[in-house]
């Protein structure tokens, strides 16, 4: 037992959360301990969140987490509303400006509440277990400033994952010069102190390079988020029906929207052009903004919305469409490369991809033969590709391709082990 290898890892988002940033933590975990890696995790107690997945917490072969409070007002709001349903209905109808603002004026960020906190859970854990290394991964940012002083205060190497960037977030506002100039003060302290920056994306690499030099590009390494084949077995695929299925499985982050998307529909139907054998759903949590877009569009009855679901549910409703849907804005989404992609790759369905052309995503999939790509907000471009893709399933013309190992979660976590074992 003394020869295990020993993880610190501080996510604060972790099960029964949901979402892309959990999935991402629990897979790392589970697949660092076939190497030999022991985790213990330090979370945050329960809040309002837009999605839950309690079957996720299974997947992390996680030996222990360790839970705070916070001073974070959803922490509070959970606690305080009795009713689950109101709370949620306050969350999801609030709109989302509303919770941008509240969650710009804190300093670093809206989660800095849960630091004192998890930082004395911390030292307690650490007096009692001898840690190899702490992990952090980030947003919140609060993590990364956490993982720096446990790393400092017990003099153990510190690795810092970037889920999303920092202060080059193409959709993060400051709302002072004093936020951003605390925010790249802790930026530049906590890579400076990192043994190993890892991001999700070469365009993510490249950034923090040209903005903190060449001391820290020499320790950042891309790790994708991937595709898990285990999350696509024994996953039950229904008949194939007389219409088809166009679906989107997850939530609207930053300025991702379906609004150019339902307008180019909305057009094609007033023209008698949007095919009649045609089912378009969306599987997730959504803000009142995107509710509100889908239920007031004139094809609304073509449109189902389903509440968010458990990730292997989520895998389901992709492995059952025909055509999937991905949204990734042009305003600053070149090096914007969201989690769904590569399980879209594994689940090997045509795709309608709503996206920067000459971005990082539309990269990967232009090599792996998936054509149909147009700026979110083309308009013209999403009816054409639209109509393109229903002709091309109606008739049967699926290309077939094949699945490409690097990006499954276990090579990506494989390989950041070695680099992992090699630094330490």
């Amino acid at each position: 037992m003394n020869n295990l290898k020993r993880i610190l890892f501080i996510s604060y988002f972790f099960p029964p959360l949901g979402g892309p940033g959990v999935q991402r933590a629990c897979k790392m975990i589970r697949y660092l301990k076939e190497k030999g890696w022991v985790t213990d995790v330090i979370s945050i107690k329960d809040i309002i969140f837009h999605s839950y997945d309690k079957e996720m917490f299974l997947e992390c072969n996680v030996r222990k987490v360790y839970r705070t409070s916070s001073l974070h007002p959803l922490y509070f709001l959970k606690r305080f509303q009795k009713s689950s349903t109101k709370r949620n209905n306050l969350y999801f109808r609030t709109p989302e400006k509303i919770k941008k603002f509240i969650r710009n004026i804190f300093p670093i960020d809206d989660k800095i509440g849960w630091l004192p906190f998890a930082y004395f859970k911390a030292l307690q854990i650490c007096k009692k277990n001898k840690y190899d290394v702490v992990i952090a991964t980030v947003g919140p940012y609060t993590s990364g400033i956490l993982a720096y002083l446990i790393s400092q205060k017990i003099r153990i190497p510190v690795v810092i994952d970037y889920r999303d960037l920092w202060t080059l977030h193409p959709y993060l506002k400051f709302p002072t010069v004093f936020h951003r100039q605390l925010s790249e003060f802790w930026e530049q302290k906590i890579l400076e102190r990192a043994k190993i920056v890892t991001v999700a994306s070469k365009t993510m690499k490249k950034d923090l390079a040209f903005k903190y030099g060449n001391s820290v590009k020499d320790k950042i390494y891309v790790m994708y988020n991937g595709w898990d084949e285990r999350d696509f077995k024994n996953i039950k695929v229904a008949e194939k029906k007389d219409k088809v299925r166009f679906g989107y499985i997850g939530n609207f982050y930053g300025n991702q929207s379906v609004r150019y998307f339902v307008k180019a529909l909305d057009e094609l139907l007033e023209k008698d052009s949007l095919p009649k054998d045609i089912e378009i759903t969306f599987v997730g949590n959504y803000y009142i903004e995107t509710i509100h877009l889908l239920q007031n569009s004139k094809i609304a009855g073509l449109v189902k919305i389903i509440p968010q679901v458990s990730h292997r549910k989520a895998v389901e409703f992709m492995l059952n469409s025909d055509v999937l849907l991905l949204f990734v804005s042009s305003k600053k989404g070149r090096g914007v490369l969201t989690g769904k992609i590569f399980e879209y790759l594994y689940a090997k369905k045509e795709i309608l991809a709503m996206i920067p052309p000459d971005g990082e995503a539309a990269e990967i999939l232009q090599t792996r033969k998936y054509n149909f790509i147009c700026a979110m907000e083309d308009v013209d471009g999403i009816k054409r590709n639209f109509l393109a893709l229903y002709e091309y399933v109606k008739h049967g013309k699926i290309c077939k391709r094949k699945i490409n190992e690097e990006f499954s979660r276990k090579y990506q976590t494989f390989k950041f082990e070695e680099i992992l074992s090699k630094n330490l």
